[in-house]
């Protein structure tokens, strides 16, 4: 009878333990939290800069300063998929910052380098939605301007952003597109219906008093060799076209290609009607813009209406002692559509990066950019010289 006993006393505790089991499983099932990623570039260097105006009762400037994302965008960020049947739904939400003073970047938006959701499927391909980085830039998932430069957009003076018309930055509002790549060539697209809902003189989005952009590009990847042909359309609203300008574009056409002793980058960029181009100042770069014609005194004066012109690069990055050389130089000439204005420049920049782990590495530099003013003979010039650290997690 004690035997019995015991046996049904087991046989209960047994059952008991499966149940546990079962319920723990599909407890941990219901509540499981979806895969997501806390990653994020810390770059913070010292810089010295040389500015000469060239002009007339303006003296040279000589700046020593601690700068933030000298070689990289300083950034936080999250990001997770999840698998739903044969597609995958995902988010990312990126957030830039300096890291001399800790304030945001991308005019004060919390997550202003980029917040998207996608939706990803092998046969179908990819697509974007929200604030992203154009194709003609070098941040976000659809940029493919990192392949044609050594330096992207960063290292001072010898910025790319200075060999093109294009502004290399994000619009909001944006639908993007990558298709599946077939033998090597993947094609991508972005709509925004309101590139900047922080522009307050800006139209409503979706309406044509709204800056609207479009974009397509088609690419090739195989091997040691990526090459991209991007063009851009950009519709302006009111804000910049009751200052006159036209619909604007820009083609750019390059890519890279290792031959294992250095990898060599070349880029060739044609646009028109743009709004503004980046032109040097003191330590940096500033946008000129369009002015539109004005009534000053009663008289009226005529203003530029926007920008055309072209420019190239050629770089390379070559390992050596442990580290990567980079090397580029470019040229731009940009001028008015309407009026006298022309803008030559010509850049040139010597960096190099040596790695102490996965996460972080050192660098060094030293950039060099003259842009000669046709309408005044002036030749202001800019030389940089830096040093700094990236870390990553």
């Amino acid at each position: 009878m004690g035997s019995a006993s015991r046996l049904k006393r087991k046989l209960i505790m047994k059952k008991s333990l499966l149940a546990f089991a079962v319920l723990g499983a599909f407890a941990s099932g219901a509540f499981a939290a979806p895969s997501v990623t806390l990653y994020g570039v810390m770059d913070t260097g010292l810089q010295y800069n040389h500015y000469n105006p060239d002009l007339q009762g303006k003296d040279s400037t000589d700046t020593f300063s601690m700068e933030s994302g000298v070689t990289a965008g300083n950034r936080w960020g999250l990001k997770g998929e999840e698998s739903i049947g044969a597609a995958k739904v995902g988010f990312t939400l990126e957030s830039g910052f300096r890291t001399d003073d800790g304030t945001s970047l991308q005019n004060s938006r919390l997550f202003g380098r980029e917040a998207t959701i996608h939706v990803k499927s092998s046969h179908c391909g990819t697509l974007y939605a929200g604030r992203m980085g154009k194709l003609i830039s070098t941040a976000g998932p659809l940029a493919r301007g990192g392949w044609m430069s050594p330096f992207g957009v960063l290292w001072a003076d010898a910025t790319v952003k200075g060999a093109t018309g294009a502004d290399w930055e994000r619009v909001d509002n944006t639908l993007g597109y990558a298709s599946p790549k077939f033998a090597g060539f993947q094609a991508l697209a972005q709509y925004s219906f309101k590139a900047d809902n922080k522009d307050s003189d800006d139209g409503t989005e979706g309406t044509s008093h709204a800056s609207r952009f479009a974009s397509l590009g088609l690419t090739y990847q195989a091997g040691k060799f990526q090459a991209a042909l991007l063009g851009d359309y950009s519709m302006w609203g009111d804000a910049v076209s009751k200052k006159g300008v036209d619909n604007g574009y820009n083609i750019m056409l390059g890519g890279n290609y290792d031959f294992g002793v250095a990898r060599v980058y070349a880029m060739a960029n044609y646009f028109d009607n743009l709004a503004s181009f980046l032109t040097l100042k003191a330590g940096g770069v500033k946008a000129l813009k369009a002015t539109g014609d004005e009534v000053k005194n009663g008289k009226l004066v005529k203003g530029n209406k926007g920008f055309k012109g072209w420019g190239a690069e050629l770089g390379t990055k070559v390992p050596a002692f442990g580290g990567t050389f980079l090397a580029q130089v470019n040229y731009r000439d940009v001028e008015g559509v309407e009026g006298n204005d022309e803008y030559k420049r010509l850049a040139a920049g010597l960096g190099y990066t040596y790695p102490f782990s996965k996460r972080t590495n050192a660098y060094a530099g030293v950039t060099y950019a003259q842009e000669k003013a046709e309408q005044n003979g002036s030749k202001p010039s800019s030389t940089s010289v830096f040093a700094g650290l990236v870390h990553k997690f």
